[in-house]
C-alpha cells in the first residue's frame, strides 16, 4: 500500500481534497439510500483487502464515502455516487 493510501487511514473529511489531489469538488457527494450497494461497488473496484483496510480505517468507519473517494478513480467515484443515490448503475449517464 502506498504512503498516500496509508495516510488516508487518519483522514478527516475536510482533508479529502488534499488526498485526492484536488479532484474532490465540495457538494458533489450527497448521501443516498443505497449505502450498502455503493460499498459493494467500492469493494469490487479495489478488491477485498484494500476495501477492508479502507473501511476499517478511522476515516472509513466514520465516513465510508471518504474512504471510497480516496481510493476510487474519478469515473468510478461518479459511479459510486450514482449507485448510492439510485441503487445500481441502471440509467447511469456515463
Amino acid at each position: 500500500m502506498s504512503k498516500n493510501k496509508m495516510d488516508m487511514r487518519e483522514l478527516r473529511p475536510e482533508e479529502l481534497e488534499q488526498v485526492t489531489g484536488g479532484a474532490y469538488v465540495p457538494g458533489v457527494y450527497k448521501p443516498g439510500r443505497y449505502k450498502e450497494e455503493a460499498k459493494a461497488f467500492f469493494r469490487d473496484c479495489v478488491g477485498q483487502q484494500t476495501y477492508h483496510d479502507a473501511i476499517n480505517s478511522a476515516a472509513g468507519r466514520r465516513h465510508h464515502y471518504v474512504a471510497a473517494r480516496a481510493f476510487l478513480q474519478q469515473s468510478d467515484w461518479e459511479k459510486f455516487v450514482w449507485i448510492e443515490q439510485f441503487g445500481s448503475l441502471d440509467g447511469y449517464p456515463g
